[in-house]
């Protein structure tokens, strides 16, 4: 706890550490309002929970369109967008791939180049159709399956901001595994800092500091998970277009945006499509801007990021 009117606590929901910071005099019921939001929001979208909606949609894959409620609508629809705009480098349809790259790690086996394109059919965007208007939606090719884990904690991290809002929270910071938001400034009035991890150094070595207020923070990286198959490392961030982990010129991407259903989404489809597409994505998607760390340990930043970023060590730092 921080001070009488302010909570600071941490849980295990939705398969990852969350961390709230809630200044108000009201903490402990909007923390309580939170929480049991993310568990309601972890039995709809989680892929490991049978009854979720992500799982009635995958059981019913090549049968009939399935019903589903305006939210889980809502983060499909955003899922197709992101993945339209970034040429499937986010892509909600990976989980096949990813159990393949899985069982390879097991048998200590690089899958072979046609298990890859054969499985690549399952994870095309266009398996996934939605109506709108009748808020429901169907897996076209047997074997498909969605997985929101690359966007469904940045939408929770929005919904728990508006909770804090909605109950009168003026300052409040939010950490769902990586996934970072925060509203108003600290109870000194000073930004949130948020530090981002030097993806070659141990954890809790930052590279920078986001000073941020009203925006969320979202980082990927292949550093963070990875398997070793015949003693070769292979990071967990897969290429949608290619079938294997992304072969990047970049060793993370930040994204700073107003909302973190975004952020979430960008980040990790940036990081696949490098500095220059992805600086490109960045720009077309309207958010706040990125940080680009590159394999040649240099950083790039986009136009509106300066106002946000305090470097902590003197790295080369260029804009873009």
């Amino acid at each position: 706890m921080m001070s009488a009117n302010a909570y600071e606590t941490q849980d295990f929901i939705m398969n990852t550490n969350v961390e709230q910071r809630i200044i108000s005099d009201y903490a402990s019921e909007i923390y309580s309002a939170a929480v049991k939001e993310l568990h309601r929001l972890e039995n709809a979208m989680s892929f490991y929970r049978e009854a979720s909606e992500v799982s009635l949609l995958n059981r019913n894959v090549g049968g009939e369109p399935v019903k589903l409620s305006k939210e889980m609508m809502f983060v499909l629809e955003q899922a197709k967008h992101y993945s339209r705009l970034s040429e499937n480098a986010f892509n909600i349809m990976l989980s096949p791939l990813i159990q393949l790259w899985r069982k390879a790690g097991e048998d200590n086996k690089v899958p072979s180049n046609d298990d890859v394109e054969r499985t690549l059919t399952l994870c095309s965007d266009d398996n996934l159709l939605l109506d709108i208007d009748k808020d429901t939606a169907y897996l076209t090719k047997k074997g498909s399956m969605i997985d929101l884990g690359g966007i469904g904690k940045g939408y929770a991290a929005d919904i728990c901001c508006d909770i804090y809002k909605a109950m009168g929270a003026a300052s409040a910071f939010i950490n769902l595994g990586g996934n970072v938001k925060a509203i108003g400034n600290r109870a000194d009035g000073s930004p949130w800092t948020i530090g981002i991890q030097h993806p070659d150094r141990p954890r809790g070595n930052c590279y920078c500091a986001i000073m941020c207020s009203d925006v969320s923070v979202v980082t990927s990286g292949g550093y963070e998970r990875y398997q070793e198959i015949d003693g070769v490392k292979y990071h967990h961030i897969l290429d949608g277009v290619t079938g294997y982990p992304s072969a990047t010129d970049l060793k993370s991407v930040t994204v700073i945006s107003h909302s973190s259903t975004q952020a979430d989404a960008l980040s990790t489809a940036a990081f696949v499509m490098g500095l220059v597409k992805g600086t490109d994505l960045i720009y077309e998607s309207g958010c706040v801007g990125a940080i680009f760390f590159t394999a040649s340990n240099e950083i790039y930043m986009t136009k509106r990021i300066r106002q946000y970023l305090k470097l902590l060590e003197r790295f080369a730092c260029y804009e873009v």
